[in-house]
């Protein structure tokens, strides 16, 4: 029997979701289908594995995008990519944000001066407006 398993996060852009794990080097699709032992299910992003899309990322309620899969079902390559996903989430999360503050902050008028990453893992970022 299918056993999709969902995930809640707190990611709410899907394209800057998207890019996050490209540059990962994970391949995504937008829109399709992730498959489980007994069915698919429709995701608005799905993560490919070398045996077809078994991960993927759904929009729910409250607009954020919540990770889908079957982990009684997914198998070979795309166990893999379920497991490798859950190893870099930390790493996924922290780029998200990062990317979100430079938007936003860009959006509000402000410049970058400086990015750094700290010796805690953190980043911190300076942001300047001239008024």
């Amino acid at each position: 029997m299918s056993h999709f398993s969902r995930v809640k996060t707190a990611f709410r852009d899907s394209s800057v979701l998207a890019q996050c794990l490209e540059e990962m080097g994970y391949q995504v699709e937008c829109g399709g289908y992730v498959r489980g032992y007994h069915g698919v299910q429709q995701v608005d992003l799905a993560v490919a594995g070398r045996d077809g899309f078994g991960v993927g990322f759904v929009q729910n309620a409250d607009g954020c995008y919540d990770l889908l899969a079957d982990s009684w079902g997914v198998k070979g390559a795309d166990r893999k990519v379920l497991e490798r996903l859950r190893r870099d989430y930390p790493r996924l999360q922290q780029e998200y944000a990062r990317r979100m503050v430079h938007e936003q902050a860009v959006r509000e008028g402000y410049t970058m001066v400086e990015e750094v990453k700290q010796e805690d893992g953190s980043i911190r970022i300076v942001v300047r407006r001239w008024a």
